[in-house]
C-alpha cells in the first residue's frame, strides 16, 4: 500500500508539471518556423573575366595630363564582370557576383529569387577575396540586418524582401548589393499568344514588334541589340538570364534601347541585364536608353542596366506607370537613373540605383503645350540610392510646367559622395528654366542616408535671364536623417537655400516660399529652432527677396 500510494504521488506530480507547462507558452512547432526557401539565383552567359579592378575603373576616366582627368562618355567594350572582390552563398546555393563601374569605385551586384510559403530566412555567407577589412554594415540601416565579420566571411541573416548592400569600413569600396525579390511566374493575359525569341543578334526592324495582345518572351542567352519597340497591349519578358548587349547603330542612332511612343498597357518584366557600354555617352550622345512618352498603364520591372550612356529609364507625359524592382548601375555623364517628367498617378518602388547623375527625380520639360502636362500625384517610395556625380532625390531644374502633389517616402541614401557643386544634396528642388511654373506640394518624409558629402536639404533657384525662374513653394521635409556627413569639396549643410538672379532677369522671377522642415537630424544633431541657423547656408542673390519667416521648424507635429 505504502509503495502504491508512493507510486501515486509521484504520478500526480508528473501530472502537475505538464499541466502547468501547458498553461504557459506553448513550444514551438515546426509549423512556427519559417518555411524552406528555394533560391533561383541570377546568372548571365558570356560575362567577361577582369582581375585588375583598379584598371577596369580607371577606363571611366581620361587623362588630361597635369593630373586633371574628365569622365570617359566614349564606348567600351563591357560593362560589367565576374567579381574578384567576392564570394557568395544564399541557403548553401552559389550565387553570382558581378561588378561593374561606378562613378567613384566598383559596385559589385548580385540577386537571388525567393520561392517560400509565407515567412522565409535567408542566411547569408559572403566572402572577401582580396583585402582585410574589420568590420561590415548592412545597408539601408532600415532593415534592421545586422553582419558579423570573422575574419574575410561577412555573415547575415535576411527575412524580407529588398535590396542589401553589404559595406565595409564605413567606405564604399568594395561594397556589394544584394536584391532579395519574390520569384514571379509569367501570367498570360487571356487572350494573348506567345512569340519566343532566340538568343542572337538583331537589327533595328527585326525587334520593331507590332502585334497587339501578344507576349514577347526573350529566353535566356545572350542577345545583342540595338533598339526595341512595343506596340500596345504587349508583354516583352525577358526569361531569367537574358543578356541583352546594346549596339548603337551608327553615328546618329537616336532610337532608344526599348522605346515606346502614344503605347498603352506595356508591360516589361522578368529577370534580364541591359549592357549600354558600346554607346556614346555624354555630350555626343544621340542614342536613348529606356524611353516612354504620351503612354498610358506601363509596367517596367525585374531589370538591371549597366553604363547607361543617357538618361536611363525616362517617362515623359505618362500615365498610370509602375516601376518595380529595378537595379540601374553607371558612371557616365547624363546617366540619370528614374525620371519622370510631366507624368500622373505613376511611381517607382523597390528600386536599388547608382548612376552617374540624379538617381531619382521629377522634371516637368515635355515638349508638349497640352493642358493636361504637368506633373501630378507621383510617388518614389522604398528605393535606395547612392549618388556619385549627381542628386540622390528631387524635383530637378526643368521647368517647362508645373509640379505638384510628389511624394519621396521610405528611401534610403547610402553614400552620397557628389561634392562638386552646391546644389547638390539628398532631398532636393531645383527648378529656374520657367519663371511662370510653380513646384508645389512636395514631400519628402521618412528619408535615411548613410555618408554624405552634400547638403542633406537643398532648395535652389536661379534665374539665368528675364525668362528663367520660377516659384518654389508648400515644400515638405519630415523624419530626415543623415548619420555621417562629411565635407570635401565644399561645405555640408543641413538646410541649403540658394536664390541666385545672374545677368539681365528680374529678383522676382526666382522665388521660394513655405519649407516645413520636421524632426530633421544633421549628423547626431537634432534640427531645432533655437539652432537650425547654425546648420543653414543661405545664398540670396542681393536683387532677389527671400524671407527667414518660411522656414518653419518642427511645426506639423
Amino acid at each position: 500500500m505504502k509503495k502504491l500510494k508512493r507510486f501515486l504521488g509521484v504520478l500526480l506530480v508528473i501530472i502537475m508539471m505538464f499541466s502547468a507547462a501547458s498553461c504557459g507558452d506553448e513550444p514551438q512547432t515546426p509549423d512556427d518556423k519559417p518555411t524552406p526557401a528555394k533560391i533561383y539565383p541570377l546568372e548571365f552567359d558570356e560575362v567577361a573575366q577582369e582581375q585588375d579592378m583598379q584598371k577596369f575603373w580607371n577606363e571611366t576616366r581620361i587623362n588630361l595630363g597635369g593630373g586633371r582627368t574628365t569622365s570617359n562618355d566614349g564606348p567600351l567594350d563591357y560593362g560589367f564582370v565576374q567579381s574578384v572582390y567576392h564570394s557568395l552563398k544564399v541557403n548553401d546555393v552559389q550565387v553570382p557576383v558581378y561588378s561593374t563601374r561606378c562613378g567613384y569605385n566598383v559596385h559589385s551586384f548580385s540577386w537571388v529569387d525567393v520561392e517560400a510559403e509565407g515567412e522565409f530566412e535567408l542566411n547569408v555567407e559572403l566572402t572577401l577575396l582580396q583585402g582585410d577589412k574589420e568590420f561590415c554594415v548592412v545597408l539601408p540601416e532600415k532593415t534592421q540586418v545586422s553582419a558579423t565579420l570573422e575574419g574575410n566571411v561577412a555573415t547575415a541573416k535576411i527575412t524580407d524582401y529588398g535590396d542589401y548592400s553589404f559595406t565595409f569600413d564605413d567606405q564604399a569600396e568594395m561594397a556589394m548589393t544584394l536584391i532579395v525579390a519574390p520569384k514571379e511566374d509569367l501570367v498570360i493575359p487571356q487572350g494573348y499568344t506567345v512569340q519566343y525569341i532566340e538568343p542572337g543578334e538583331y537589327t533595328r526592324q527585326e525587334t520593331y514588334f507590332t502585334e497587339t495582345n501578344k507576349v514577347y518572351y526573350f529566353k535566356t542567352g545572350v542577345y545583342d541589340v540595338t533598339s526595341i519597340a512595343l506596340p500596345s497591349d504587349s508583354i516583352m519578358y525577358v526569361e531569367r538570364g537574358a543578356h541583352f548587349r546594346v549596339y548603337q547603330d551608327g553615328d546618329n542612332d537616336h532610337y532608344a534601347a526599348l522605346y515606346n511612343l502614344g503605347s498603352q498597357n506595356i508591360k516589361v518584366l522578368g529577370r534580364g541585364i541591359f549592357d549600354f557600354s558600346q554607346c556614346v555617352g555624354g555630350d555626343n550622345k544621340t542614342k536613348g536608353v529606356f524611353s516612354f512618352s504620351n503612354c498610358q498603364n506601363i509596367e517596367f520591372s525585374g531589370i538591371i542596366s549597366i553604363n547607361s550612356n543617357n538618361w536611363t529609364l525616362c517617362f515623359w507625359y505618362c500615365k498610370d506607370v509602375k516601376v518595380n524592382r529595378n537595379m540601374l548601375l553607371g558612371y557616365r555623364t547624363y546617366s540619370d537613373g528614374v525620371m519622370f517628367s510631366d507624368c500622373k498617378n505613376s511611381w517607382a518602388k523597390n528600386c536599388f540605383v547608382r548612376t552617374g547623375d540624379d538617381a531619382m527625380e521629377v522634371k516637368a520639360f515635355t515638349a508638349s503645350t497640352n493642358a493636361d502636362c504637368y506633373t501630378d500625384n507621383v510617388l518614389f517610395e522604398n528605393n535606395s540610392v547612392w549618388t556619385d556625380k549627381g542628386i540622390a532625390y528631387g524635383v530637378i531644374y526643368e521647368s517647362l510646367h508645373k509640379v505638384e502633389n510628389v511624394y519621396f517616402k521610405n528611401n534610403s541614401v547610402g553614400f552620397a559622395q557628389a561634392a562638386w557643386s552646391d546644389h547638390l544634396g539628398i532631398c532636393v528642388i531645383q527648378m529656374g528654366s520657367d519663371k511662370s511654373a510653380t513646384w508645389q506640394k512636395v514631400y519628402f518624409e521618412n528619408i535615411e542616408a548613410y555618408k554624405i558629402n552634400a547638403s542633406l536639404i537643398s532648395v535652389f533657384n536661379r534665374a539665368n535671364n528675364n525668362n528663367e525662374g520660377g516659384l518654389i513653394k508648400d515644400i515638405y521635409f519630415k523624419n530626415i536623417k543623415a548619420k555621417y556627413a562629411e565635407q570635401t569639396n565644399l561645405p555640408v549643410y543641413a538646410i541649403n537655400i540658394v536664390i541666385r538672379i545672374l545677368n539681365d532677369a528680374q529678383g522676382t522671377n526666382s522665388r521660394i516660399g513655405r519649407l516645413y522642415i520636421d524632426n530633421v537630424e544633421f549628423a547626431g544633431v537634432a534640427i531645432t529652432p533655437e539652432n537650425y541657423q547654425e546648420y543653414l547656408n543661405c545664398d540670396i542673390s542681393e536683387q532677389a527677396t527671400f524671407s527667414f519667416n518660411n522656414i518653419k521648424i518642427n511645426t506639423l507635429n
